[in-house]
């Protein structure tokens, strides 16, 4: 006798989860929800977490390309802009970039100050710039000036 090809057979003890309603996906695990209410508050939560101010998030396309992400640009529903910093040059980049090419993203920790240009921009570098913006821009004196 032949036993229908849909029956588990469950150990003893274990009981089967009641079937739940379909979840419903577009196949990219990465999508607008993602980079607008999900990778925000997760940055700001390992922050938290590990004591960091300038988090490094590196996202990671199929082809092997490392982005180093400074803060997202803007989002639509087949793509996200993002604003980049590379370690080989100071200038930043902005990339669009398709939902259905990214393969990772992650967060670190930056401890080597050199490096700092490739962290995500977050509310806590915002304030610390804002409140040292006037000692930079305080008056030269005017033996300085001449």
């Amino acid at each position: 006798m032949t036993q229908p090809s849909r029956i588990i057979y469950l150990p003893p003890g274990v009981a089967a989860i009641p079937a739940a309603a379909p979840v419903a996906a577009n196949g990219a695990p990465f999508d607008r929800n993602f980079f607008e209410k999900v990778l925000p508050p997760a940055i700001a939560a390992f922050c938290t977490q590990v004591n960091c101010e300038v988090p490094v998030v590196e996202l990671t396309t199929i082809d092997g390309v490392t982005h180093y992400v400074n803060g997202i640009s803007g989002v639509g529903d087949q793509w996200v802009a993002l604003q980049t910093s590379s370690p080989d040059h100071d200038h930043p980049t902005q990339v669009f970039i398709p939902y259905q090419t990214i393969f990772r993203v992650e967060i670190h920790p930056e401890h080597d100050v050199r490096r700092h240009r490739l962290g995500f921009i977050t509310d806590a570098i915002t304030s610390k710039s804002a409140k040292s913006a006037p000692d930079r821009a305080r008056p030269r004196p005017a033996a300085e000036q001449q």
